[in-house]
């Protein structure tokens, strides 16, 4: 709702405007003449009849055509005395004044002017294209107006004091016009290179492409900067038009790139950037009015699809949306009421003159208030992302400091469990050596302290795996500190060590060859001996334990390369059948004390995975739980050392 009262609102400011800048009031009578040719001249027009003039308003919207439009004023006895033709836009190609002269041989004084001509030469030093001359009553003068793109035209008999008071006054909008664009436009070029921002870059180079555009639009380059060169001033606003719709073609390609807009939109906006090196060919071959018609479609074109994407645009921001969606509208607005007009269905007024100059205003503010806020949205999004990462820098300080009491608390309490663990393991120790040698009672109480034995041999292994994922748990919180990678595991000692640990396990199988081994380079494997020698045991241990009694635990090496990164790889794959604790979860294997349902029959942590896996990664590798049908399988993957 809002929306709509500030687009009739905008609609009525800009039809009160039209009204304020239509000037003063024109007391000539005007009628019309079309020389489709182009080849009539004064004599042909004069003997022409009046009824081959239809009359007309003091502004016409005849279209864009080649044809010499001939317009006849004939002055009133109240506006007789010293007055000024005016001829209007300022951008008009050719444009003759004839002026009653006894004392020509054709009766008629011509005035040559149009922007293909210099400005130099002009009678009077107005933008727009006048005479001054002392006219009679009822005298007649002729006006000439052949132009390739001009739909609006207008012709007035002024005062020369309100003549050049609303020059003055064209000055002056114009300043303040230039002047906005130009502040706008350092704006975004000094944001561009503070913030290195794409999408500021892009803004400055639109508006300063627009300010020079609309300058040579009002005629300031043919009166300030070229005033003896007039093709020069039409060739570079014509190239500063081309250059004004690539840079707003690729302002609104990047801008709507980050809103989520279609691709097939993205597509058809980069495609307008194809068309400045075609306008450039056509130009460079000297095909002008190709030149125009291409540019007079783009433009539409381009609206098109920008209001599209406006439409399809995402973006939770409802002030940002709601700029975008009032831009077009006023677009769409101001094309339809350009449209009325040269359909004859409103009354041209004199901003009909310049069409695209208010509404290039109002997108330009528009587009550098979108920019705005943009950078507001980021500037709040980028402290949101600062404040949470100083939370979580707080959070890790926190962490570390309960890991580091933690670790002290545990360290401690596993010493003191240590303690008595020794004592109990010398003590069975004891207590064997002393036992008679034979009898039924020494079998019974040999098979009791040889329990006791293995209990303490399960909790010293425990309280290992406690220790060890306190110190990766440890390493891995403290930034600086990494498990070092620079040791190298040699398989061949690795293999006599679990040989030895295993000696008379006539359960497990083991071969430690890499079955694709070329070299003794791929047997020796990143890592410290004793972190590799504990994540194999822990395997093989897990397996020995869990698969059913009896049956086979295999354990065989393969070497193969990392499919993403190509390093090579050593798989040490740890092969059991499935057991009475049934098939691990695949999604929980590898987390913190995490136990098979039917696993706690089995004495354990559940910390050996979680540790082996920590390890692994730390030292580029992974572990990983391989489904097998009634077989558990594990992979653990370490990285070659490099030859």
């Amino acid at each position: 709702m809002f929306g709509v009262l500030l687009l009739l609102c905008l609609l009525v400011m800009y039809l009160q405007a039209s009204r304020w800048a239509n000037g003063a009031h024109s007391p000539a009578r005007l009628s019309l003449y079309s020389d489709a040719t182009g080849k009539a001249g004064i004599e042909g027009i004069t003997a022409l009849p009046l009824s081959a003039f239809d009359p007309v308003a003091a502004q016409v919207s005849l279209g864009v055509s080649s044809a010499a439009r001939w317009f006849r004023v004939e002055v009133p006895p109240q506006a007789q005395g010293v007055r000024v033709l005016v001829v209007q836009p300022s951008y008009l190609d050719d444009v003759r004044i004839y002026l009653r002269d006894p004392g020509s041989s054709t009766g008629w004084r011509a005035f040559q002017q149009g922007d293909q001509f210099p400005f130099s030469q002009r009678p009077r030093s107005d933008l727009a294209f006048s005479v001054e001359h002392e006219f009679a009553a009822n005298e007649v003068a002729y006006a000439r107006v052949q132009t390739r793109h001009a739909h609006n035209i207008r012709i007035r008999l002024l005062d020369p004091w309100a003549e050049s008071v609303e020059n003055a006054r064209t000055l002056v909008l114009m300043g303040l016009y230039c002047g906005v664009v130009l502040l706008l436009a350092g704006a975004s070029a000094l944001l561009a290179a503070m913030q290195r921002d794409q999408y500021w870059a892009a803004n400055a180079l639109f508006q300063l492409s627009t300010l020079g555009t609309m300058a040579f639009y009002f005629g300031l380059g043919s009166q300030f900067l070229f005033p003896e060169s007039p093709g020069l001033a039409s060739q570079l606003s014509l190239w500063l038009g081309f250059v004004q719709f690539f840079f707003g073609a690729l302002f609104y390609r990047l801008f709507f790139q980050q809103f989520g807009v279609p691709r097939w939109l993205l597509a058809l906006l980069s495609s307008l950037l194809l068309f400045l090196p075609a306008q450039v060919f056509v130009l460079l071959t000297g095909h002008l009015d190709a030149a125009h018609r291409l540019n007079e479609l783009l433009h539409p074109l381009a609206i098109v699809i920008c209001v599209l994407c406006v439409a399809l645009v995402r973006c939770d921001d409802a002030f940002l949306l709601s700029l975008l969606r009032l831009n077009a509208v006023c677009i769409g607005t101001y094309l339809l009421l350009t449209l009325a007009t040269e359909q004859g269905w409103l009354e041209p007024r004199y901003l009909d003159l310049y069409p695209g100059v208010t509404i290039n205003l109002l997108t330009v503010v528009m587009l550098h208030l979108a920019l705005v806020r943009r950078g507001e949205r980021l500037s709040i999004e980028r402290h949101s992302v600062q404040r949470k990462l100083a939370l979580a820098r707080q959070q890790v300080q926190l962490e570390r400091r309960q890991r580091r009491e933690d670790g002290r608390f545990l360290g401690m309490l596993l010493h003191e469990l240590r303690s008595p663990l020794a004592v109990i393991a010398v003590a069975q120790s004891a207590l064997e050596r002393r036992l008679p040698a034979t009898g039924a009672q020494q079998d019974s109480t040999s098979r009791d302290l040889h329990r006791i034995g293995q209990s303490v041999g399960q909790m010293r292994d425990v309280l290992q795996q406690v220790q060890a994922v306190t110190e990766l748990e440890h390493r891995i919180g403290e930034v600086a500190a990494e498990v070092p990678t620079h040791e190298v595991c040699n398989l061949a000692e690795l293999q006599a060590t679990l040989a030895e640990r295993w000696h008379g396990e006539t359960r497990l199988q083991a071969d430690w060859r890499p079955a694709n081994a070329e070299s003794e380079a791929s047997r020796r494997v990143v890592g410290a001996f004793s972190l590799i020698e504990m994540m194999v045991r822990n395997l093989l241990d897990n397996a020995l334990k869990y698969s059913p009694p009896g049956s086979v635990v295999h354990c065989h090496c393969l070497s193969r390369k990392e499919p993403v990164s190509g390093v090579d790889l050593l798989v040490i794959a740890v092969v059991n059948e499935e057991g009475p604790a049934g098939a691990p979860d695949p999604d929980k294997v590898f987390k913190k004390y995490y136990r098979a349902p039917n696993a706690h029959q089995y004495s354990g942590s559940g910390l050996g995975l979680y540790w082996v896996r920590g390890v692994a990664l730390s030292l580029g590798g992974d572990v990983r739980l391989v489904p097998e049908a009634s077989r558990v399988r594990f992979e653990l993957e370490l990285p070659l050392v490099p030859e």
